[in-house]
């Protein structure tokens, strides 16, 4: 059996999803240790994983997919995440209320900028074609 980029990158996230899963149900300490140790540095961890999504957007785009295609689906995972998060809301909400837009962009700024870019460039392809 042959495996293309979709498929590999499929069972890559299968895999940490099932790994995920298993330390969920049977050592959550150790989880929360992982995580903790993961996410010491905030900075490290969202440049690393906005280098990493960029490798992936690389791979996706060689592969085929167009960028609207690819929104299409961040459209989805978009929505897988919010019905996960929507029972934290309000404590989210709280908390997001404690910081002014200025502080939100200013941590959040690199990530924004990406987000901007590829809305611009998928609605670019939109309309040109």
């Amino acid at each position: 059996m042959q495996f293309g980029i979709l498929e590999i990158l499929a069972l890559i996230l299968i895999g940490i999803a099932a790994i995920k899963i298993v330390l969920l149900f049977t050592n959550w300490p150790l989880w929360i240790l992982w995580m903790k140790r993961i996410y010491a540095r905030p900075q490290v961890v969202a440049v690393v994983a906005l280098a990493l999504a960029a490798a992936l957007l690389y791979a996706l785009v060689a592969s085929g997919m167009s960028i609207v295609q690819i929104l299409a689906v961040s459209l989805f995972v978009v929505l897988m995440l919010m019905a996960g998060i929507a029972p934290y809301a309000s404590r989210l909400m709280a908390w997001v209320e404690t910081r002014s837009i200025a502080q939100l962009l200013a941590d959040a700024w690199l990530y924004t900028l990406a987000w901007v870019l590829l809305l611009a460039w998928g609605l670019w392809e939109i309309v040109t074609r």
